[in-house]
């Protein structure tokens, strides 16, 4: 059981644990509906030093220092000016963040080229890419859901709701980071195999004989087409 307080004590938690202050619970004995991991937010400090709170199950037991485990949960870093934080991930090595201008030229530098835009499903996010890499032989870096297999550095923003780039949240970075944790190793031709695929649009002018040409059923010179 925590003792008595003398009054600059009690103080020093008024000023460490302001109203609106969030915390998460690390342990509270002998509470089954107070969950390790639980979140809330301090209404007020009382002169005995216990913090009253307004709890995420509603629930709103005091919290008693040196008795109950807990701690601040400190709000998102935000980037400054116009920078966005994104993830970059390189060939070989593992995702890193990073903050970078929000401008046409800081993405162009980060893949070393003109970029691709790639649209991520999962938790509304961006994906940029050099859109040459395949072609001009950067190595292979990540295989995506698709199958397609990212040449080169590529880094992931977030999308707001008109679709322009922002900073990565913390749920968005932590998946993220955990999808393309691991390096992953391709051959150059692995890496750089393009699909194409080659549509035969025959015109009204074409002839029969000009279309199976087309499909490669009739060959020119002695082999003509069977009847």
């Amino acid at each position: 059981m925590q003792g008595f307080l003398k009054p600059y004590q009690v103080e020093q938690i008024k000023k460490k644990y302001p109203p609106d202050t969030r915390i998460q619970l690390d342990h509270m004995e002998g509470e089954r509906d107070m969950p390790d991991g639980l979140q809330g937010v301090v209404k007020h400090v009382d002169d005995q030093g216990q913090l009253h709170m307004a709890w995420q199950n509603g629930r709103s037991l005091a919290l008693i220092p040196n008795e109950d485990q807990f701690h601040i949960i400190q709000p998102e870093q935000k980037p400054e000016g116009n920078k966005i934080r994104v993830l970059v991930v390189e060939p070989g090595k593992a995702p890193y963040t990073q903050q970078i201008e929000n401008d046409y030229r800081a993405m162009q530098k980060l893949v070393d080229g003109c970029i691709e835009f790639v649209p991520l499903p999962e938790l509304s996010c961006h994906l940029y890419c050099n859109e040459e890499g395949k072609l001009i032989g950067m190595p292979g870096n990540r295989r995506l859901d698709n199958k397609d297999i990212i040449c080169g550095s590529f880094f992931i923003c977030a999308g707001d709701e008109n679709g322009n780039d922002i900073s990565l949240n913390d749920e968005q970075l932590r998946y993220y980071t955990e999808r393309f944790r691991e390096p992953e190793q391709y051959t150059d031709e692995e890496a750089h195999h393009v699909e194409c695929e080659i549509k035969i649009m025959p015109s009204a002018s074409d002839s029969i004989e000009d279309v199976m040409r087309m499909l490669g059923l009739l060959r020119d010179g002695n082999d003509g087409m069977e009847r």
